[in-house]
């Protein structure tokens, strides 16, 4: 793992993690207040700096807390490989908090398991070479005895019986290991003479084949000390073990024992290589032999530190001039509760340990891997071969797949790596939208150029055109963005695309289900959370680029010197000032700040679109999670209330059909009100019938049984029959609002609602498809994508132009017209009511509409520039005009 640096990590430096969440908020309000108050004093539209506030937010919030939990999650991947057998796994240490203590003790303890580890698998190594090879020659002594090959004299069962003594040696090792695994282990202390037991422990080490000589001095020399005589003659053989076996032929090992306050203090050196300092730490451990191939096993000096430990003391290697110094430093009398002392002879101070009573005292052969036929069990066994056995490979255990985060559990990222190139074209969108869009007098061909780059750039990146499905979307949203090129209100066309947005998402995250498509729309947005770390990487990519900052330092440093100096050369000559004013644009301050909020908005919008483009979150929800229907017990409780619904449906359908077969005259004479008020009456009630009917379907889809062909013909019949009568009811309402308008005029909003009407007719034949027990998955597709192409179709067919037909029809029949209605259909509307009124009507109803005549090409638009036509066209009234004639 590469740490990054501390000096990109700002909160690297500060040990405390709430003082760093402290920061954290004080940063990203401070950036809050500050981008609001540049955009409001700048006059950015609150649509722009809204999201460019919140973005400034995330990234200083982004910024501050790089690295924080950076750790946290390392080890959560490092404990997940290390349950693999992988204990190489580290943590880097970047931050001096409670985060980065923690991560120390993560290291530490997994540089504790990879050793218990390597000692585990040396420990196998070590016993199981050990173990063959005495088994192996006992066996042979054995076979041939059984053969008859050789003669059971004293000689071979002595051999026998040594093989035996080490195979039981070995045994005891073991089991002094375990007790120290365990912290098990007892002390028989009594009193012990120390300079007996240094001359015992010396004749003993003098036993074994080795040319060194020893040389005793205590201090006094009647210094007498409480301990375990058994387990401290076990320390000090295996002590003189090591020394001889370090030392040179010829050598001195020195033991000198003294009194130092209230301890005592035995120190133990030779003329060998020594200790180096850096290796001094591990000669403690288990296996923790500096020389593999010394002899020893590495066990005595960890078993020996156990035993000085268990009286009370410690065991050091200190500095020498030449050779090695190990110092034990104990309690003259140990101060803690002793166990009372064993009657055995062990426990004796003047007579030595038996083998049998000595079983704590044989951990040291396995320390020092030697052995010999004549030896006390107190020595170390030595290796039979001179090869050092091999560690067995233990076979990995598949790491456990780590738990995914709160995003990785429905947003997988499957594409990690920097994006540079989607980035710069991004990047390439803003600065076109931010060039453009403040030179526009309304909305005009840059909106609908930028719209449709950005959108472009998402299709491209999500590599959408092999679906059907999202190419269908595709040219549904740049159809949409079109209307607002050709239409100067293009009011429907906003609801439309806002309508087309999670059906533009689903193109990428494959939805099909409303949950999914809701989740779709809304991964738009949450896109500028979940990218943070994608673009932080790409960022990242960028800044590591050689002479990258030193471009950009030069770049910047040239732009500084030409305003600088230009604007003094400027000002001191008239001639410059005149160059000047032509080639530099006039921007004010606040038009310098209205595009650099509109390219952080452009940019922020087109990179969370890409994002959900490349990475698309798993939107539907899980089959196995989806919800199931759950059939009634009894037919009856779905039926009888169904079939009520059923009855008012019918009462209702024969008052309509006794109000169109009985005409006005029925109407008033039942109700007193005219035929068109009864006609406006109760349209709303419809409209909600219409709703709640869709809700009924889907209520019997979720609660009717289907276990028996009856019940699965009643449900269809039942489905079926609200189907056609909620379809009646629609019909019903959108002739009710026909005769309305018939008898009150056209317009926009009436004309919208019919077509509403019309739309949920439609959601009503899917939802009760499905309820028949027909497959809806492409239900929620088609509704949505219906009501996205009714809002786009209606500015597309110039609902304005039509509605101004439908008025003028009205007008050469009743003589009745609108005319203050008729200007707000203006400027979309204008040719028609040139076409269709008379002149000085069309110019009534044109006035007071401006249109601008110096746009820009980014500001051209088809509605204002035929408006500016029939203008020019109709000329001014001549005289006063009415607001409707009758």
């Amino acid at each position: 793992m590469t740490a990054e640096p501390n000096a990109r990590r700002p909160l690297a430096g500060i040990t405390s993690i709430r003082v760093k969440l402290g920061l954290l908020v004080v940063a990203s309000t401070v950036a809050v207040l500050v981008v609001a108050a540049i955009g409001r004093r700048a006059g950015v539209p609150t649509l722009v700096s809204g999201p460019v506030t919140i973005a400034a937010a995330l990234g200083a919030t982004r910024w501050l807390a790089r690295g924080m939990v950076t750790p946290l999650q390392d080890m959560t991947r490092a404990a997940s490989r290390m349950a693999g057998g992988q204990w190489s796994e580290r943590i880097d240490v970047t931050s001096a908090d409670e985060v980065g203590t923690l991560a120390r003790s993560f290291n530490a303890m997994a540089e504790d398991l990879a050793t218990q580890d390597e000692q585990r698998r040396a420990l196998i190594a070590t016993v199981s070479h050990e173990l063959r090879t005495p088994l192996a020659a006992q066996r042979a002594v054995l076979e041939n005895l059984a053969d008859g090959v050789v003669a059971p004299d004293e000689r071979t069962l002595g051999t026998a019986l040594a093989q035996a003594e080490r195979l039981s040696d070995l045994v005891n090792d073991l089991l002094d290991l375990s007790r120290i695994d365990g912290g098990a282990g007892r002390l028989a202390l009594a009193r012990v003479d120390v300079a007996q037991l240094l001359i015992a422990c010396v004749a003993e080490a003098e036993l074994r084949p080795r040319d060194v000589r020893h040389v005793v001095t205590v201090t006094p020399e009647s210094l007498s000390v409480t301990a375990d005589r058994a387990r401290l003659t076990q320390v000090i053989v295996n002590l003189l073990d090591n020394a001889d076996r370090h030392s040179p032929a010829g050598g001195v090992v020195r033991v000198d024992a003294r009194v130092d306050g209230s301890d005592w203090v035995l120190d133990v050196r030779d003329d060998g290589p020594g200790i180096p300092p850096e290796q001094r730490h591990r000669i403690f451990q288990r296996f923790g032999s500096t020389d593999p191939t010394s002899g020893g096993s590495g066990l005595g000096l960890a078993i020996a530190r156990w035993v000085v430990e268990m009286h009370g003391g410690r065991i050091d290697a200190l500095d020498a001039e030449a050779g090695a110094h190990l110092a034990l430093r104990l309690p003259r009398t140990p101060v803690f509760p002793s166990s009372k002392p064993s009657p055995s002879p062990a426990a004796s101070a003047d007579t030595p340990a038996p083998r049998a009573a000595a079983a704590p005292a044989v951990v040291a052969q396995a320390a020092t891997g030697r052995h010999t036929p004549s030896s006390s069990p107190t020595q170390e066994s030595t290796m039979s071969s001179a090869v050092a056995p091999t560690v067995p490979s233990v076979p990995s255990v598949p790491p456990a797949a780590p738990r995914p985060d709160f995003w990785g559990r429905f947003w997988p990222e499957r594409h990690c790596g920097p994006q540079v190139a989607i980035l710069a074209a991004a990047a390439g969108v803003g600065i076109i939208g931010s060039v453009l869009l403040p030179l526009m007098n309304g909305v005009g061909l840059a909106v609908s150029l930028v719209m449709g780059l950005g959108g472009s750039l998402a299709f491209v990146v999500g590599r959408a055109w092999r679906s059907p499905w999202a190419l269908a979307v595709w040219a549904l949203c740049l159809v949409a963005v079109s209307v607002f090129t050709l239409r100067a209100e293009p009011g429907l066309a906003v609801l439309g695309l806002v309508l087309a947005t999670p059906l533009f998402m689903s193109a990428f995250t494959k939805a099909r289900t409303i949950v999914g498509l809701l989740i779709s729309g809304l991964a738009w947005v949450l896109a500028a959370i979940r990218g943070l770390p994608l673009l932080g990487r790409t960022l990242g990519r960028l800044s590591a680029r050689r002479n990258l900052w030193a471009v950009l330092r030069a770049g910047a440093l040239t732009v500084l010197g030409v305003i600088v100096f230009g604007a003094l050369f400027a000002s001191a000559d008239a001639i410059v000032g005149s160059w000047a004013k032509a080639l530099v644009p006039d921007w004010q301050w606040s038009e310098l700040t209205l595009r650099a909020f509109l390219w952080t908005f452009i940019t922020g919008l087109t990179l969370t679109a890409c994002y959900v483009a490349l990475n698309p979150p798993a939107a539907d929800p899980d089959p196995d999670l989806a919800l199931t229907p759950r059939p009634a017990k009894h037919r009856f409780e779905w039926l009888v209330p169904a079939g009520a619904v059923l009855v008012l449906f019918v009462v209702f359908l024969a008052a309509q059909a006794s109000a169109l077969f009985g005409g006005k005259e029925h109407v008033l004479r039942t109700t007193g009100l005219t035929y068109a008020e009864y006609a406006r009456q109760g349209f709303g009630q419809l409209v909600v019938v219409t709703l709640l009917t869709t809700v009924v379907l889907a209520l019997i889809r979720w609660f009717a049984s289907e276990q028996t062909a009856a019940d699965r013909s009643i449900k269809r019949g039942v489905v079926l029959t609200m189907t056609a009568l909620s379809l009646l009811v629609v019909g019903s309402a959108l002739h009710r609002l026909w005769l309305y308008q018939e008898a009150y005029g056209f317009t926009t909003a009436r004309i919208t609602a019919a077509l509403a009407e019309g739309w949920l007719a439609l959601v009503v034949i899917l939802v009760g498809a499905a309820a028949a027990g027909w497959s809806w998955a492409w239900a929620a597709r088609v509704a949505l994508f219906s009501a996205s192409a009714l809002a786009v179709a209606l500015p597309l067919v110039n609902l304005d132009a039509r509605v101004v037909e439908l008025n003028a029809a009205r007008y050469e029949a009743t003589g009745k017209v609108d005319v203050d209605y008729l200007s707000q259909l203006a400027p979309d509307g204008s040719a028609a009511i040139v076409a269709n009124f008379p002149r000085e009507m069309a110019a009534c109803a044109l006035t007071g509409t401006s249109t601008s005549t110096d746009d820009s090409w980014t500001s051209w638009n088809l509605g204002r520039e035929r408006m500016a036509r029939a203008q020019a066209q109709v000329g001014t009234p001549t005289g006063v005009c009415p607001t409707a004639y009758r």
